[in-house]
This record gives structure tokens, C-alpha cells and sequence, in this order.
């Protein structure tokens, strides 16, 4: 969807996710080999593998070591007859040669406590609001402070969006279109995600006249949208926050179960795991620019 490529490598016994930015190029070398497209001739990695094995060698297995000045070093562990060696080698490298000998990749702890992502279950949504009333009146007066003031107009914008459309409900479709009206890490990242804002309200104009039925209609906030808010709280405080960010809105829209906006995210390639590694890039430059 965009210039930009990510590999998302998970905790083969956990729930951590490791984030790696890589170039066009690399991500190709990988994705050849996971989808198993045939190349007419042998590609680098592909003649890197060939010349171990035809020396004797073999690969014994991967490991993303270093984190230093958000630039990942890794290395590759080789088996030959002078003994083992280490070969030090960008990620991407390292990676497009594990896929093609099926060998283990490892993270250093170090590494994977600074950049890793921990995602827990899915989240469920528990103590829902009532139907035909708005989302502020839903929310629990005590617990409505949890809120930031960008999401608190973000939610209401989605109400005006409800009433512009003549619609007497609120759904994710709504959420969704509010969301990317203002400037924020929530549409930040759906940008850089190769997402084209203003061609997302039109779309979603059409999908929720054409798709109203996959959230019920009918009046107040829609299930999908009141899971989807359930999650933004969870994701908050999974995340270190003390309030609901914009972020957090997206996380929750495309994490909730069948929700128009969610699936249509999907389609653009925005899943809960690209989201992560935006945000992690996202807050490091925040960070750095601190």
C-alpha cells in the first residue's frame, strides 16, 4: 500500500510482536519465498544459501541482537568445519535467509523489551451501554475524565456525521470518518499506512448506506461501535496510558469484531499489528524530537 514495508516477526511461546522496517527490496527477497513465487534465476539470498551448502556449510539459525539508534543489527550463525561462526548481516538479510532454510530466528531480551509489542487476547467487550442514547450520555459520568479532549470531539463529530447522513445511529462508519477529519497519531498512521483520507469519507459514505445491516442500524451507537470503544480503554491502558487517545480509537475500530470501518481498514492493508509498529516509529520520532 505505500513505499514502506514492515515485517512483523511474534513470539513463537508468547504475545510479543517485533516491528522491523525494511526497504521494497528486502521485503520482496522475503516475500518470494513465504509465497513461493518462482524467479528464473537465483536471487542473492538464494546464491548466498547455495554457496554454504556447497562448501560444506550449513546455516544453523538467525538472531536480531542490537538495537541501537532505532537501526536493528543482526547476525546469522554458521555451521562449518572450522567450527561455528557469526556473520553479521542487516535484519532483512538475515531474514530472507531464514526463510529459505526454514531455520530459527532469535531476539536478543534487551531488544525485544525496548521494541516489542505485547498483545494480549482479544479484547471483549463487557458492561455495554444501552441503545438510543449518545455516546457520552452511554458513558459512565465517572468514567468519562478516562477520555482525552481530542477523542471526546472525535466522538462527537461522529454523531454530527450520523445527522448529516439522516442516520438515527452511530456506527463504526461514523467513528471512523471523524477520526480522519483532524490531524493526529490516529491519522498519522493510517497516512503512512498508504491510506488516502479524504477518499475514505466518500467510502465511507457508500459502505454504511450500501452495509448498514453488518451493524444492525436501528437507533443509538451500533454493538461494533460500543465493542470498538470497550477496546480503546483496554488498548489505553495496555499501552501505559491515562487517557484514550485518537490511537487508541483505531486500534479498538480495527480490533472490534465485524465492524464496517474495521473491515474496510483491512482491505487497505491497516491490521492491529501495522498500527503497532506505526505508533512505535511514531513515538520514537516524538521522543527523539524531545
Amino acid at each position: 500500500m505505500s513505499s514502506q514495508r514492515v515485517v512483523v516477526l511474534k513470539e513463537k511461546e508468547g504475545n510479543h510482536y517485533l516491528p522491523v522496517w525494511i526497504g521494497p527490496a528486502e521485503a520482496d527477497a522475503i516475500a518470494v519465498k513465504m509465497q513461493n513465487i518462482k524467479v528464473p534465476c537465483p536471487l542473492a539470498h538464494d546464491f548466498v544459501c547455495a554457496t554454504i551448502d556447497a562448501l560444506g556449510g550449513s546455516l544453523e539459525a538467525v538472531v536480531i541482537h542490537k538495537l541501537e539508534n532505532d537501526t536493528y543489527y543482526a547476525k546469522v550463525i554458521v555451521r562449518a568445519n572450522v567450527g561455528q561462526k557469526e556473520i553479521d548481516c542487516r535484519p532483512s538479510d538475515a531474514l530472507a535467509v531464514a526463510v529459505r532454510k526454514g531455520i530459527p530466528i532469535f531476539t536478543d531480551e534487551k531488544v525485544l523489551k525496548k521494541a516489542g509489542v505485547l498483545l494480549d487476547e482479544e479484547t471483549k467487550p463487557s458492561e455495554l451501554p444501552s441503545e438510543g442514547m449518545s455516546i457520552e450520555q452511554n458513558a459512565d459520568k465517572k468514567r468519562l475524565d478516562i477520555f482525552s479532549e481530542a477523542v471526546r470531539d472525535i466522538l462527537a463529530t461522529s454523531e454530527v456525521e450520523a445527522k448529516r447522513l439522516n442516520h438515527g445511529y452511530v456506527c463504526t462508519g461514523h467513528l471512523l470518518m471523524a477520526l480522519t477529519k483532524e490531524t493526529n497519531t490516529a491519522s498519522k498512521v493510517m497516512k503512512n499506512a498508504g491510506v488516502d483520507l479524504d477518499k475514505i469519507q466518500l467510502d465511507m459514505e457508500t459502505l454504511i448506506t450500501k452495509e448498514n445491516a453488518i451493524e444492525g442500524g436501528g437507533a443509538g451507537l451500533t454493538s461494533t461501535v460500543k465493542e470498538a470503544i470497550q477496546i480503546s480503554i483496554a488498548e489505553a491502558r495496555r499501552l501505559g496510558s491515562e487517557k484514550v487517545l485518537p490511537e487508541h480509537i483505531l486500534l479498538g475500530l480495527v480490533r472490534a469484531s465485524d465492524g464496517i470501518a474495521g473491515n474496510h481498514l483491512k482491505d487497505l492493508g491497516v491490521t492491529p499489528e501495522i498500527v503497532y509498529a506505526e505508533l512505535i516509529r511514531l513515538y520514537v520520532g516524538i521522543c527523539h524530537q524531545a
